[in-house]
């Protein structure tokens, strides 16, 4: 038979700085449990505000960035909600149960009489559909993941603590799902990255149904006829059809694309210097899925 871990204590200082979070979600709304200023993932962490949530959203590495603007643009996502701390008790439950140690801090153990202090546990990411469903994300690095590539000690814990967070969702009924920077298609990422600039330019895209209708008629027969043109000199020659500042062209041009009215291969990256293969009335819409 195996012999039971030893596991880490719940310690007041964590029940106290649960407490205190919860109040202030309570009153501010949805913020991280872990912060990019109170990581420890120096010049890593990443801060973007999302024009879908209307919120500040943090990620404690570059790699774990990479979802986001996936799910921000998922129709189908309601909210996103990172760095989402799970209840210390049902954690600390489970991880007795599957005889896994459960995180704590060991630098930490000499303020509690050698006894390691048990820390929160978080989803990288915690999805909710417009369907009210959830679905938990882990993203590491793939080669965080294998064994031939990192030390298979690390790998091990790495997949304890995932055991844990997945035991944890299957309980509550919410979907879990492991994602890596091989996940994405890379160019997709780039082209969102790209177009959702235009959201920060919300007074260059307020305009209105008939003249973003237009605006999309426009660009198709652009890009059609002038096919061998670069995006830049497209967006040009529509600005000095339509008499619109060629910023607020490109932003408006951005926002069809992003939301899809302007259809395009998403697995090509948009490059401004060069052409953009647009795809033809019967071709189909190329999506990337996760």
């Amino acid at each position: 038979m195996r012999k039971s871990v030893t596991q880490p204590i719940i310690t007041k200082q964590e029940r106290d700085k649960t407490e205190r979070y919860l109040r202030r979600i309570k009153a501010e709304g949805y913020r991280p449990w872990v912060t990019v200023r109170q990581s420890h993932s120096i010049g890593q962490g990443q801060i973007i505000h999302s024009h879908k949530t209307g919120r500040t959203h943090h990620f404690l590495s570059r790699g774990e960035l990479e979802p986001f603007f996936h799910f921000e643009h998922e129709a189908g996502v309601e909210d996103i909600f990172e760095q989402y701390p799970l209840p210390l008790a049902d954690t600390m439950r489970i991880a007795a149960e599957l005889n896994i140690v459960h995180p704590s801090s060991y630098k930490e153990r000499i303020k509690f009489d050698g006894h390691r202090p048990a820390k929160t546990m978080t989803l990288d990411y915690l999805i909710k559909h417009r369907d009210n469903s959830l679905h938990a994300y882990n993203f590491k690095y793939a080669e965080s993941l294998d064994a031939s590539q990192s030390s298979p000690q690390a790998v091990k814990r790495t997949d304890d603590k995932a055991k844990i967070e997945r035991e944890y969702c299957k309980q509550q009924g919410i979907s879990w799902t492991q994602l890596t920077e091989q996940t994405f298609n890379s160019n997709k990422t780039l082209n969102l990255k790209f177009l959702r600039e235009c959201f920060s330019f919300k007074e260059q895209i307020a305009i209105s149904t008939e003249l973003k209708s237009v605006m999309l008629v426009h660009f198709n027969l652009s890009f059609d006829e002038l096919s061998t043109s670069t995006v830049r000199e497209v967006l040009e020659h529509v600005s000095d059809q339509v008499n619109l500042p060629l910023h607020q062209v490109q932003c408006i041009f951005q926002n069809l694309a992003y939301e899809g009215a302007f259809k395009f291969n998403f697995n090509e990256v948009i490059n401004l210097n060069r052409p953009l293969p647009v795809l033809k009335p019967q071709q189909k819409e190329v999506f990337y899925a996760y």
